[in-house]
């Protein structure tokens, strides 16, 4: 045990100075708190520099890791707590380092290196751990509470964006200052989504064989798919681009994938964050199959992507209207 808890320090502490000499090479008159790209970039988390998260999440990391050993390690719990936070902790790096690979968005090495020390502090937790799953079962009730703060904060967001956006489009575009509030919104939505998958993950492995069959189970998954593959298209398409969501006259035929993409997402997170909700709570769906849950929930995900074409093509035509009059 104590192999373990030295390990998990060693990892932490280099996260903690990796992060210290991120933050001191930092060019801080380049840094534009309300450039949302910026924020993209990784300057920024919910308004708070990326390296004093970076710090302050190894720096708790390697000061429990000194606790656990004065007192002498609590394998029941600690250890799945850590494994829990490194594994979210794991994927928002993961999130972070795909982002830089995008365009407008320079590499940044130190946030690979802080994947591959979430990896080892997981692995290395993961393999001291005396059977997890028994200890993911322990903890089912803990388990179930932070998936549901996953499914608020994911579910409201989308709500709050979704409104935003409608209402930022008032004047037909988005300046800076609404591009970084909408960013901070994703966020948000994305470390929902991070919570959902990680608790959800080990829910699910503490009954894989009931969890299978259960077809209100495997909607949910298949909403949580969708959602995934619609967060790409958000954080990795959209949100870099954001400002350049305009339909004033002069720039109404411009950008019109960027558009389609923004009009088409926004319907496609709504219906599934509503369904993975509904799948989630509502157990009357059980007397269903998975078949017959399925077409329902793909005609209004169809549905919302032609609904958010048509209102992108009546506010195009009220922005035309307007210039004629």
């Amino acid at each position: 045990m104590d192999i373990q808890i030295i390990g998990v320090f060693l990892l932490s502490l280099t996260g903690v100075l990796l992060g210290a000499y991120q933050y001191k090479s930092r060019n801080r008159t380049e840094v534009k708190e309300d450039d949302a790209l910026d924020h993209i970039q990784g300057m920024y988390i919910l308004k708070v520099p990326y390296e004093k998260l970076v710090i302050g999440y190894f720096g708790l990391m390697a000061l429990a890791s000194i606790v656990d050993l004065i007192l002498g390690g609590n394998p029941d719990k600690v250890n799945l707590i850590y494994f829990l936070v490194s594994a979210c902790a794991f994927l928002i790096f993961l999130y972070k380092l795909a982002m830089s690979l995008i365009e407008k968005v320079e590499f940044k090495w130190p946030t690979l290196i802080y994947v591959l020390l979430n990896a080892g502090i997981a692995a290395i937790v993961y393999y001291f751990m005396t059977n997890p799953v028994l200890k993911m079962g322990n903890a089912i009730e803990y388990l179930l509470t932070f998936h549901l703060l996953g499914m608020i904060l994911g579910l409201g967001g989308t709500l709050i964006l979704d409104i935003l956006i409608f209402h930022f489009l008032r004047n037909f575009q988005i300046n800076s200052s609404e591009a970084v509030i909408m960013h901070l919104i994703s966020q948000l939505i994305i470390i929902g989504l991070v919570l959902l998958l990680v608790t959800g993950t080990a829910i699910y492995l503490t009954d894989i064989e009931g969890y299978n069959n259960n077809p209100r189970f495997l909607m949910k998954m298949t909403s949580v798919l969708v959602l995934s593959i619609n967060g790409v298209f958000l954080n990795f398409y959209m949100m870099p681009k954001i400002e350049k969501l305009s339909l004033i006259e002069e720039d109404i035929e411009e950008d019109q994938n960027l558009k389609r993409v923004a009009f088409a997402v926004g319907g496609v997170s709504m219906v599934s964050w509503l369904s993975a909700f509904a799948f989630a709570m509502v157990k009357d769906l059980s007397y269903f199959t998975y078949v017959q849950m399925l077409i329902p929930y793909l005609v209004f995900v169809f549905a919302a992507i032609g609904g958010g074409q048509f209102i992108k093509k009546k506010m195009e035509k009220e922005v035309i209207e307007e210039s004629k009059e």
